[in-house]
């Protein structure tokens, strides 16, 4: 792994990783198996949407910790000069309700994460079916081959894999432990061969179905039988009435690129959105990156939006989202008045009434594909936290996820990244939660020209608009980009937070004199930058705070 920056950024710049650079078409994802997936679809010609696919299916095999076909994913797809996104994010079972998880009044600890009824029903296996029977050009057996030849035959057990197994492994089920940890109950060994013969299996019929028999057929029964037998309440008819929606991106621009996103049930693209129209406004080159001017622009900013995303957000199919109250001219002329104003960090409390407790993970993983035609995919994809819910599938090698608790368990109470929500994103049958995930394209004279987007709960979205304004505002590479120190604010809880290195004692004292509470940070989100650079090359590269690679040809 890439250690991260040690020093200051221009003397850093050296230390961060060269980007992958490619004529024809390029892919990063967080794990080097999935990249080479993605690879090896690239180079036997098939479409942006097919390497989407291969390594969407290749993350889902080799980083079961962070997503897989039991959890759901947001994709915005620019194909042929039209952008498009696809809803694959999990809905409530039929049974759901809004206070399923409450008693005398307090939420069930544990409840919404770790039991067999935190799991909601996934969508990722039919999104990536309708993806690739609109836009792919390979069969679907040759792009899922990558993928199911890694759970057939085995993967090495990585640092990242090990070190998710050791910090989660305790809250997986038998049948989870059977997979994923050693007859000694430890996490495998690096380097340990790990198989995954029911998930191959589990593959294999979805191939041959399109899909269907993960929702109606042989893995349908095995799912449903499983969840039901530790507590849960699916039922056949939740997943054979799962349906992918496709749905516009939230638009938008920013120094004469066009903003794609995603909308709701993504909170990210509003915001996203949202914080470019607000940031326009500001000499961000002038102020200078990892400035504590900067840094105070971009906290005054994130603040606020975090603050919106409290209210008001939550499934379109159930709940009639106001687009224009978080990115109308409006809107961000005040933003702009605000930021513009604020000297001084403004207290949350100024902006609005709640306390909240956050809990950070990094877990949910993201891919992006840029070609030289303009097409492109931007795709994240998640079982939420670390291995979902804990519980895996009897004979299915499917680990569940616990998206349920990105539902507003009891409106005003924080979910497990410190989010609050209110009755729109309140647990309903059928509907889908609000997540944070914010796959984003930039474009120029209608292609694609820029690919971003992270894992990370909460920070998902400060990563991906910091990844745009390294490249846009601040001129780096793709690997700079990737690899630049990040900074988050969330408005709840009130603190500034900093990766180490990434801010100078000077700069910690000049934001500390403005007022910002200051707290440090491992590490903030593990993204990926695809860029056209101006010489028309395609370059890319995955986060050096993970294991992930880029490449193409």
């Amino acid at each position: 792994m890439v250690l991260l920056v040690l020093s200051a950024a221009t003397e850093a710049r050296a230390a961060w990783p060269a980007p992958a650079r490619a004529q024809r078409g390029i892919v990063a994802s967080p794990q080097p198996l999935a990249t080479r997936a993605g690879e090896a679809i690239l180079a036997a010609g098939g479409s942006a949407v097919d390497v989407a696919v291969a390594t969407s299916l290749a993350v889902a095999v080799t980083e079961p910790y962070g997503s897989g076909v039991g959890g759901g994913a947001f994709a915005v797809v620019h194909v042929d000069g039209e952008t498009t996104t696809f809803d694959m994010r999990e809905t409530a079972p039929a049974a759901a309700s809004r206070d399923m998880y409450v008693k005398d009044g307090h939420v069930v600890p544990g409840e919404s994460t770790w039991s067999a009824r935190a799991s909601g029903i996934p969508g990722l296996v039919r999104g990536l079916v309708v993806m690739h029977a609109r836009y792919g050009r390979l069969p679907l057996s040759v792009v899922a081959a990558p993928a199911i030849s890694y759970a057939r035959d085995g993967i090495p057990v990585t640092e990242m894999l090990h070190g998710a197994l050791a910090s989660y492994g305790e809250r997986l089920n038998a049948a989870g432990r059977a997979i994923f940890l050693a007859p000694s109950g430890e996490p495998w060994p690096v380097g340990t061969i790990l198989r995954q013969p029911d998930l191959a299996r589990t593959l294999e019929r979805v191939v041959a179905t399109r899909g269907e028999d993960f929702y109606v057929g042989e893995t349908a029964k095995a799912l449903v039988a499983a969840v039901q037998a530790e507590g849960g309440i699916w039922t056949a008819e939740d997943l054979a009435g799962y349906k992918v929606v496709e749905r516009p991106p939230v638009t938008g621009t920013y120094r004469g690129f066009a903003v794609r996103s995603m909308g709701p049930p993504s909170s990210g693209g509003l915001l996203l959105v949202q914080m470019l129209g607000v940031l326009e406004a500001f000499d961000v080159k002038g102020l200078g990156f990892g400035s504590a001017s900067y840094v105070h622009r971009l906290a005054e900013t994130t603040k606020r939006a975090f603050a919106m995303r409290a209210h008001g957000l939550g499934d379109p199919d159930q709940y009639a989202v106001d687009w224009q109250r978080f990115i109308g001219p409006a809107v961000i002329a005040r933003l702009r008045a605000q930021v513009a104003a604020a000297e001084r960090a403004t207290p949350a409390a100024d902006i609005a009434e709640v306390e909240v407790k956050p809990t950070e993970s990094t877990h949910t993983s993201h891919l992006g594909v840029l070609f030289a035609n303009g097409d492109a995919v931007a795709m994240t994809q998640t079982v939420n936290l670390g291995f979902g819910s804990g519980h895996v599938a009897a004979g299915t090698g499917v680990v569940l996820n616990n998206e349920m608790d990105d539902f507003s368990a009891l409106p005003g109470a924080p979910n497990a990244f410190g989010l609050i929500g209110d009755e729109a994103n309140a647990i309903a049958p059928h509907k889908r939660p609000l997540s944070s995930m914010t796959p984003t394209i930039l474009l120029r004279d209608g292609q694609a020209v820029g690919v971003f987007g992270s894992p990370g709960g909460s920070t998902i979205i400060t990563t991906t608009l910091q990844l745009v304004l390294n490249c846009v505002d601040h001129g780096m590479d793709a690997g700079e980009a990737a690899g630049a120190p990040r900074v988050h604010h969330q408005w709840y809880p009130d603190a500034l937070f900093y990766e180490p290195w990434g801010l100078s004692p000077d700069t910690r004292a000049a934001l500390e004199a403005r007022g910002h509470t200051l707290q440090l940070r491992h590490h903030l989100g593990n993204g990926s930058a695809l860029w056209r650079a101006a010489d028309g090359r395609l370059e890319g590269a995955a986060d050096p705070r993970g294991e992930g690679t880029a490449g193409g040809l």
